[in-house]
């Protein structure tokens, strides 16, 4: 697996209509309160990161509050999305070596391109990035697989910490998150790439497999 394209993991939080505080059966992903992003190059080595509140147009509800930690108070003086996504791409051009050609990637592309793409649609603003995203999700699933670990543990903190990678700050803040979510795609790819010993069936020695 060879990289040949400069990587931003990002993670978002966001906003969501339930009222209380009990969690929703159905989390609508409304408007931005926060991203993080972190930019890999083409070695998976961290260039540089980036993180800003963000005010959005519906109020943080108190589920969101109780799992973020982002409380409305936090995001009243923030700037909307229409300032904090621009200088989110000011930070992606100023630091990358040829943006154009970026790889956004993130946890379950099914939650942060939508939402991300939403935003941009909401205030009018062109989207200058690549239009697909690396799912960090399923590379971390295929390590879990390959590795033995097992894949009935799939969520973020359980494949992190399968991997011995230690959240610097709370997990549900998005730069501690997208950085979790950073140092498990670097790892994920540097073991594929190197192999991994499978089981065979019993009685016989352990298959290597490699992926090119």
């Amino acid at each position: 697996m060879k990289l040949k394209d400069e990587i931003i993991v990002l993670d978002l939080e966001a906003t969501t209509n339930q009222v209380d505080d009990t969690k929703p059966n159905y989390q609508t992903n409304d408007f931005i309160i926060e991203i993080g992003a972190v930019l890999l190059n083409q070695s998976l080595e961290v260039v540089s990161t980036f993180q800003h509140l963000v005010k959005p147009v519906d109020p943080i509800t108190p589920f969101i509050h109780k799992l973020t930690g982002i409380s409305p108070e936090m995001v009243a003086d923030q700037p909307d999305w229409s300032i904090v996504g621009k200088l989110f791409e000011n930070w992606a051009k100023e630091h990358s070596k040829n943006f154009k050609n970026i790889r956004l990637a993130a946890w379950g592309n099914y939650f942060d391109m939508p939402l991300l793409r939403k935003a941009y649609q909401y205030y009018q603003m062109p989207f200058n990035f690549s239009g697909t995203m690396i799912d960090v999700k399923s590379v971390a699933f295929l390590w879990c697989a390959l590795s033995g670990t097992g894949t009935h543990k799939i969520a973020l903190e359980d494949v992190a910490k399968a991997m011995k990678i230690a959240p610097d700050g709370n997990y549900h803040r998005a730069l501690t998150d997208a950085m979790v979510e950073a140092n498990i795609l670097a790892k994920a790819i540097l073991d594929l790439r190197d192999g991994h010993f499978l089981p065979n069936a019993d009685g016989k020695p352990f298959q290597y497999i490699k992926i090119e």
